[in-house]
């Protein structure tokens, strides 16, 4: 792509006026200035939505305080990494960094930085379709700076490493190339998937710590490519490095789908992420999945849903099989673990008793409270819980109409109640 041609697509580009017309305006105060990373990357893709990052061969705050000014907005830094983010318009960001390099002591350590120049900035990272950076400087404004030919990969659909310690350096990586492959239809090429391969076989992915491979993986379960991500997790063999039991296969893909589906229709409140961690462990035993998840680092609650889809969802199928429940008895057995439990289920087998348990059953309440028991005589006790729970179980059974059904009930248990 020409110079010419690519300042042409910068100005186009409604998103990036307001911060062209400011970089523009500070004239050499600007200094040496680049939109570097993944935000050219999907310049050049055509994407229509996009994070902006901007790298300066130079001080990045004091840059970003000028450009604050400039947009006439607001700004939060970190002097000890050398990092700003200006914030203007109704929803704007702009992520603006000094170029520096990083250094690992460490297979999958956070890095050590330092300040460098634009060429080793690029070299510093992942892929080389995000190793590009094009100059926002009037002298030769639309530049694509592209030292590790990043441009000719992304015209090939490939994903290439920019040196053979990169996976080693950072597993995460992998995970992110899997995002890439499936967000942007790329695929590692031959050598890189080989490096992928090794620091797998290596236990790199394994060995990261709880909370980064947590992060990775909701992630790459929430992203918009994930069934295709779950696919090449199971064809890299990085399911079994994260967990032995863990399984990313067609099977899961095609579960995931189906959930992610439902979950869509029926108005359940479950996050895709969650989804996911309970389709990838579905064949872990009980134990195994609250040992990964907790090991995870995950909210108990995370972890107590996630691992109740994975034991109790197939138990669901398995008795709506076997028995004719009514409705009361349908919910006795979906709310404990709800929604996720249920969800999965319902993706496992589509049954009438599950679709009806999410548009109807679960909404059903009783239209009385503790505060008529009392009235009605029932002293505050468990037995007030008690009582509910019952008018409840008749009402899901179409025993109850209505208050004056559910008050005749009440009264009714309330004298069975010794001492009431």
């Amino acid at each position: 792509m020409t110079t010419l041609r690519l300042a042409k697509e910068l100005t186009a580009l409604e998103k990036l006026r307001a911060l062209l017309d400011a970089v523009a305006s500070l004239g050499d105060r600007a200094g040496v200035v680049y939109l570097v990373g993944g935000t050219v990357r999907d310049i050049l893709l055509g994407e229509e939505s996009f994070d902006v990052d901007i790298a300066v061969e130079g001080d990045a705050i004091e840059f970003a305080r000028a450009l604050t000014s400039a947009l006439e907005g607001r700004m939060t830094s970190h002097q000890k990494f050398g990092t700003a983010a200006v914030l203007y318009g109704a929803d704007e960001r702009v992520d603006v960094v000094t170029t520096r390099t990083e250094l690992y002591d460490a297979p999958g350590a956070l890095p050590t930085v330092r300040r460098a120049g634009l060429r080793e900035d690029l070299f510093r990272r992942d892929f080389t379709i995000n190793a590009m950076a094009v100059s926002l400087q009037p002298t030769d404004f639309g530049r694509l700076v592209d030292p590790y030919g990043g441009r000719a990969d992304l015209d090939a659909r490939l994903l290439r490493v920019l040196h053979n310690l990169s996976f080693i350096d950072d597993p995460t990586r992998i995970f992110r190339g899997i995002r890439y492959e499936a967000r942007y239809g790329l695929r590692l090429e031959e050598h890189s998937a080989r490096l992928a391969h090794a620091c797998i076989e290596m236990g790199l992915v394994g060995g990261l710590s709880s909370a980064r491979l947590r992060d990775e993986l909701q992630r790459l379960l929430e992203d918009p490519g994930a069934i295709g991500g779950i696919l090449r997790l199971g064809e890299l063999a990085a399911d079994r490095a994260i967990h032995p039991h863990l399984r990313a296969d067609s099977e899961a893909a095609a579960l995931f789908e189906r959930a992610n589906a439902l979950r869509d229709e029926l108005h359940a409140d479950v996050p895709s992420w969650r989804i996911g961690c309970a389709v990838l462990g579905r064949k872990m035993s009980p134990e195994d999945a609250h040992t990964w998840l907790e090991g995870l680092n995950m909210r108990r609650r995370d972890v107590d849903r996630i691992a109740g889809a994975i034991t109790v969802a197939p138990r669901i199928v398995e008795r709506l099989r076997s028995e004719r429940l009514r409705p009361a008895e349908v919910v006795a057995l979906a709310d404990p673990f709800a929604p996720d439990a249920p969800l999965l289920a319902l993706a496992m087998e589509d049954r009438p008793e599950l679709r009806d348990y999410f548009t109807r059953l679960r909404d059903v309440r009783i239209e009385i409270g503790g505060t008529e028991l009392v009235a009605l005589g029932l002293a505050e006790s468990p037995r007030v819980g008690e009582v509910l729970a019952e008018l409840r179980r008749r009402k899901l059974n179409g025993e109850l109409d209505g208050r004056d059904s559910e008050l005749a009930a009440a009264r009714d248990l309330i004298a069975e109640t010794p001492d009431a």
